[in-house]
């Protein structure tokens, strides 16, 4: 291989090289945004479960509440 080839050979893999990474830049850059939709989308799902985590304690009180007797002699009569 003569010098001139091994210069082509060298200048061809550095184009390629530079071509993949820009190409993979470019995909890192599409899947940090992914990232972020899907981040911000978890977050809302989270506090979605969380106010469904309330209103099931807030339920289940209130069933706690019905099916409890009321203390002897506290005068409290029930509510409707």
């Amino acid at each position: 291989m003569t010098l001139d080839e091994r210069i082509e050979f060298l200048v061809q893999s550095t184009e390629s090289l530079h071509a993949t990474v820009m190409e993979m830049s470019s995909q890192i850059a599409a899947h940090g945004k992914q990232l972020e939709e899907h981040t911000k989308q978890l977050q809302l799902d989270a506090e979605n479960i969380r106010a469904l985590v309330r209103i099931a304690e807030a339920h289940e009180q209130r069933l706690t509440d019905l099916e409890e007797p009321p203390p002897q002699g506290s005068g409290q009569r029930g509510t409707i």
